[in-house]
């Protein structure tokens, strides 16, 4: 599976979320699903009980240029 680009999730699902949260964080999911708020963590936690590992990507909203995939590694 092909994952989006950080810029593409940003334009399609976040951009639209900036003059109410600037500043703030997003787990976006590749199918257009967001979750927002100030605190990262909170963010991450959520996306993972909500998404599961690896299937989200963190933005900061106002800053394009932050993003990560993560992912959680099993060895």
């Amino acid at each position: 599976m092909t994952l989006p680009s950080y810029e593409d999730l940003y334009n399609r699902f976040v951009k639209r979320l900036e003059s109410q949260h600037k500043g703030a964080f997003a787990a976006v999911h590749p199918d257009g699903r967001v979750i927002v708020d100030k605190n990262d963590v909170e963010v991450v936690d959520r996306a993972l009980k909500q998404f599961g590992p690896g299937n989200f990507t963190l933005l900061k909203i106002g800053s394009r240029g932050v993003g990560k995939w993560r992912r959680q590694l099993r060895l």
